[in-house]
């Protein structure tokens, strides 16, 4: 991986009501075919790019556009709950990581035993109306 490496944090759409869900949000930066691959198995998000930080800065780009778009049709809980997020009371919760770590994706990049580096960053998305 590169050294010179900058990790971002991810956020959402501000809400002017200021009601947003926080959580910790986990994905793996790996190197495949010449590019570096985001991918995020607890929302199936992912982004490649030529360099580390590229690909930081796109997954980063991708999150807020996914939930833009999902907070403008209406379908963030909706798509959420059909990747395994648990919707509580106070908030959110993503799947665990063992289930996520059964995923074809992720058994795939385990068993080929390509170096990778696991990115937890605090995110944040509008909390549901």
């Amino acid at each position: 991986m590169d050294e010179n490496k900058i990790i971002l944090q991810a956020s959402a759409v501000e809400q002017t009501s200021g009601q947003e869900y926080h959580f910790l949000l986990e994905y793996y930066v790996f190197m495949q075919d010449g590019s570096y691959i985001a991918y995020c198995p607890s929302l199936d998000l992912s982004t490649s790019a030529d360099n580390f930080n590229e690909a930081i800065s796109n997954f980063y780009e991708a999150f807020q556009l996914y939930v833009e778009t999902c907070v403008e049709y209406g379908t963030l809980q909706q798509d959420l709950e059909l990747h395994g997020w648990k919707i509580l009371k106070s908030g959110v919760r993503p799947p665990k990581t063992t289930t996520v770590l059964r995923k074809p994706e992720m058994k795939s990049l385990l068993d080929s035993n390509t170096n990778y580096e696991r990115i937890v960053t605090p995110a944040r998305i509008p909390a549901f109306a």
